[in-house]
Parts: structure tokens; sequence; C-alpha cells
């Protein structure tokens, strides 16, 4: 089992990336022979969507702009699992939205030239949301719309936030959401719903 997990902050070791490992952990302890990999979006060049809609996703899932949006899909396609973690700028990254955009772009346009094939359909997926200090709402909102128009298959958790897990700038000390706890349970949860 292969499970990928992006990175959408910009900031490569920061909460979002201690939370997504976390997980990672997490999944080890029940598989220990999953794989992981870590693809941070601060090293790519993902650039906006373009509406070019004359051309775009002539075949499935293909934009005709060259960048590294093919080399994370690809890497998403390729894992039985992804990981999909951002904190809170204003609202997510712009090359974490620039992949949301141009992804949700093809698919929708795709279905609308009539290719029904989707490659994420069905694929367990896990959100993450970091904030310094406001509620992470904003943040799951976008993942988990974008999750579902890719028609992946959030894991949710059993406690709050429910819909992934969160963290805040003083990850160990929050008691309430308890973020490298709850990483673990949903590494655990997402094997699981491999299974």
């Amino acid at each position: 089992m292969k499970i990928l997990g992006l990175v959408g902050s910009m900031r490569k070791e920061g909460n979002t990336n201690r939370i997504v490992q976390a997980i990672f952990d997490g999944a080890k302890q029940v598989d220990g022979s999953v794989e992981t990999e870590t693809l941070q979006l601060s090293e790519l060049k993902i650039g906006p969507c373009r509406a070019c809609y004359d051309v775009c996703a002539n075949e499935p899932y293909l934009c005709v702009h060259k960048d590294d949006l093919q080399v994370a899909l690809e890497k998403m396609k390729e894992a039985d699992a992804i990981v999909l973690g951002s904190a809170l700028y204003f609202n997510v990254p712009s090359r974490l939205l620039a992949l949301i955009e141009r992804l949700s772009c093809v698919a929708h346009l795709g279905q609308y030239k009539g290719h029904n094939e989707h490659p994420l359909a069905d694929k367990p997926c896990c959100l993450v949301a970091v904030s310094y200090c406001t509620p992470p709402n904003a943040i799951f909102a976008t993942l988990q719309q974008f999750t579902l128009e890719m028609r992946m298959r959030p894991v949710l958790l059993k406690s709050q936030p429910f819909y992934g897990v969160a963290g805040t700038d003083k990850m160990e000390k929050d008691e309430f959401l308890k973020p490298l706890e709850s990483a673990k349970e949903m590494g655990r949860l997402l094997v699981q719903s491999c299974g």
C-alpha cells in the first residue's frame, strides 16, 4: 500500500508537514509495509487555470499546459490513498489552490465532453488543516469540496473536528484537538479504509 501526502503549506517543515508525517506513522503502526511519499507543493511549479476551455480536457484528465500539475496528478493516481494538507493563509496557499483549480476544471470539462473516467474515484483520502488561531473550517470546506469533485472518499475521524485532523501553532499543548494523536488515529483509519 502506498500513501501520498500532499503538503500545501509553503513551510516545508511546518506543522502541516508534521501532521502528515504523524498520519504516516499511524498507518505504519497498522501495516509496517506501507510506503509513504510526501509531495511538497511549494517545490512545484503549478500555474493557475488559464480558462482555455476550447482546448481543455479533450483527453480525459489532460490539461494542455505543461507544468508540474502532471507530476502531482500522476503521483495521486499511483497512490492507494492520499493525505491532503493545508495551512490557512487567506484561504489555502496559492500552489494548492492552483492544483485544486486545474484538476477541478479538467474534471468538470472532461465530464462535459463525455469523459466519465475519474482516476481518483473512490480513492480514500484524509484532510489536514492547520491554522494559527482561526478555526480550520474554511480549509476543510475547500479541501472537502475538492475531494468530492474528484470523487475521492474522505475518511472521517470519530472526534472533533470529524472532517480531518486540525492543528494550531501549539500542537503539543492542544488538549482539545490533540492533533498529533488524532493524526496517528487518522493514519490507522486510512489503512483500514483501503482494506
